[in-house]
């Protein structure tokens, strides 16, 4: 054997186990209420866990090239232009913890569709896995 078995464990253990907090994240998630301070809590608190771990790594170091520019322009001015549109309707919102169909956000043009049990639950576990994915790149 060329690996030390320990070592092939650990990312085992550690994938089982980020793989067990995103299950039971996804089934508190889907068995709140739509737009509750309590799916409001589950959502804050593991982004904020994860930028931070995002922010303590130390990653390596990426030439820069004129692709990497336009490419970091381009998904840095969409990102910007979302997130000032979700802020704009959910400050427009007349009450902040129900939908308003004047100024929709992101979760409001969503709700319909993830209403039912399985389909929330779904929607919690691609929501989970495409945030790790963008922090773990």
């Amino acid at each position: 054997m060329t690996g030390d078995p320990a070592r092939s464990v650990r990312p085992l253990r550690q994938s089982m186990l980020l793989l067990a907090v995103g299950a039971v994240l996804a089934a508190s998630g889907a068995a709140t209420r739509t737009f509750s301070w309590s799916a409001t809590v589950l959502i804050v608190v593991p982004v904020v866990v994860v930028l931070v771990l995002a922010f303590r790594a130390r990653p390596e170091q990426i030439p820069r090239t004129p692709r990497l520019r336009r490419g970091v322009a381009v998904w840095s001015t969409l990102l910007v232009v979302a997130s000032a549109w979700e802020m704009y309707a959910f400050v427009r919102q007349p009450d902040w913890m129900h939908p308003s169909e004047l100024y929709p956000t992101l979760s409001t043009l969503l709700d319909p569709a993830l209403e039912q049990g399985p389909l929330r639950f779904a929607g919690w576990l691609v929501w989970l896995g495409v945030g790790w994915w963008l922090v773990s790149r």
